[in-house]
């Protein structure tokens, strides 16, 4: 499965510090083991100030769940 760009972009222990997210919950959203919600899209793109759809393939992600990523 590829990453989504985010995570080919930043390492896992940077988005660790600036978002919060523990480097296990990235870890397992990396390699599509946790769904891609859209709380965790909404809190990315937030801190670090890019948009959506350059740091993550989100129809790709759709088409692939079967629809858009939910918020949790």
């Amino acid at each position: 499965m590829e990453q989504h760009p985010v995570f080919r972009k930043f390492t896992r222990d940077w988005l660790h510090e600036v978002t919060g997210y523990s480097k296990l919950y990235l870890c397992r959203v990396a390699n599509g083991r946790v769904p891609l919600t859209t709380a965790f899209v909404e809190r990315v793109t937030f801190k670090l100030g890019e948009p959506t759809d350059q740091l993550f393939n989100l129809e790709a992600v759709g088409s692939a769940a079967g629809g858009n990523p939910q918020r949790n």
